[in-house]
């Protein structure tokens, strides 16, 4: 059973963000502001799929990123060893480790939790196809075996470790898509109980051959976009990004004169145990998660102001989703947006992006927008957020993020009072 004993409160000192729509968290709230989606044609490889479905592409350069990061320190060799999920990952945490203000002495005992779940799948893809067309050339010629090195969720933990010189614990969450919410989640219990005094924690995963195809196979894209809780919904977009939040203890965060952006003060997670791409057609686990995260933050269903929903726009995810809120909230009982139709299904990266997508809102007091909603679903009555909202007195905010084999993992973070 899940322990309803409130969680100490955990202070986030830095944000970082990579996706469609561009580098830095800045460009972020610029995109989400003026209401423009970041999706449009894949072009990473050849692909018939490129003009029929949108996704969720970073369009700048990502080793251009990297090399303007000055603590970026490796050897060619060491770079050219990087998967693209890798680099998203990078330049996320430069920003978010520069905006905490974190030195060197600090991070020595830090660790990293990163939620992924293509790792370098488009790397090790790429390389599997120029062997298979070498072969079927009759060519027997040595294959470079670079790829290799950048297939396993490890290598991105590892990059991290060795350029901000984290000497604390590091894991990869593989939850589907709650693998980002989970690492945060997880991160922040563990500075909670006295482990850790500082942890970087997030999600980053990358465009793939595996990951388009898979969903399309499944009939789970839409040749639109997402359109979030829309009663004529067709599907999700897979996007790609990385999303990072720097953690902190009140404590740690004191002595050093940091500022806290916003606290994360509840966490819940289930699983469903019903289907592998289904989820519990009654919500049962989502219900779980929602609930254990707002009496692990000491609040009332009330008290949550904002719902940033999973919010897909596939069929069996949005009515789950929608009827779960309301039986934890009730009709129309706090506001919820989805922001998936703005940078696409960034899978393993997802829940953490979104956590920064929270985090600004608490600072700014204004609710994203759901963009893509023509006529609202039928299957629960939802407040949805249609339009930018003022939210001047807003105090706690929910995160949701559902995978696959019902994995199910829900974030309250809240403000941080001046001082």
């Amino acid at each position: 059973m899940p322990s309803n004993r409130p969680l100490q409160p955990v202070a986030v000192t830095g944000l970082g963000t990579i996706s469609a729509l561009g580098p830095g968290v800045a460009a972020m709230d610029a995109a989400l502001g003026q209401g423009r989606d970041g999706l449009g044609r894949l072009d990473l490889w050849p692909t018939e799929l490129a003009d029929a479905f949108p996704v969720g592409q970073y369009r700048g350069e990502l080793d251009s990123d990297l090399a303007a990061v000055q603590s970026m320190k490796g050897t060619a060799r060491e770079l050219a060893r990087l998967s693209r999920s890798d680099k998203l990952a990078l330049v996320a945490a430069a920003e978010a480790v520069k905006q905490s203000g974190l030195e060197a002495a600090h991070l020595c005992a830090a660790g990293a939790y990163l939620g992924q779940t293509v790792c370098g799948t488009f790397s090790s893809e790429a390389r599997y196809l120029a062997a298979l067309d070498a072969a079927r050339a009759g060519s027997l010629r040595r294959m470079p075996m670079d790829a290799m090195f950048k297939h396993e969720g490890a290598n991105a933990l590892d990059r991290l470790a060795q350029y901000f010189g984290l000497g604390g614990p590091t894991l990869s969450f593989m939850t589907a898509c709650s693998s980002g919410a989970n690492a945060i989640g997880l991160a922040a219990r563990r500075i909670a109980l006295g482990q850790s005094e500082v942890m970087l924690a997030g999600g980053a995963d990358s465009l793939s051959r595996i990951a388009v195809y898979g969903f399309h196979s499944l009939q789970l894209i839409s040749p639109d976009g997402p359109r979030p809780f829309d009663r004529d919904r067709k599907g999700m977009t897979v996007g790609e990004g990385a999303g990072m939040l720097v953690l902190e203890s009140l404590d740690h965060a004191r002595r050093r004169g940091a500022r806290a952006l916003a606290l994360v003060t509840g966490f819940g997670h289930s699983c469903d145990a019903h289907h592998l791409t289904s989820p519990h057609p009654e919500g049962a686990g989502a219900i779980a998660a929602m609930r254990e995260a707002v009496a692990g933050a000491g609040a009332a269903q009330a008290d949550i102001g904002y719902v940033n929903a999973h919010g897909t726009a596939t069929l069996d995810n949005d009515s789950t989703e929608a009827r779960a809120i309301e039986a934890v909230f009730g009709p129309g009982g706090v506001p919820v947006s989805s922001t998936k139709r703005f940078f696409g299904h960034t899978l393993g990266a997802a829940g953490a992006i979104e956590a920064v997508v929270c985090v600004r809102a608490l600072q700014q007091g204004a609710l994203p927008r759901n963009l893509g909603v023509r006529q609202p679903l039928l299957d629960a009555k939802l407040d949805l957020v249609r339009e930018p909202r003022r939210a001047d007195g807003l105090r706690h905010v929910l995160s949701n993020s559902f995978g696959f084999g019902g994995n199910n993992a829900a974030l309250v973070l809240s403000r941080a009072d001046p001082g």
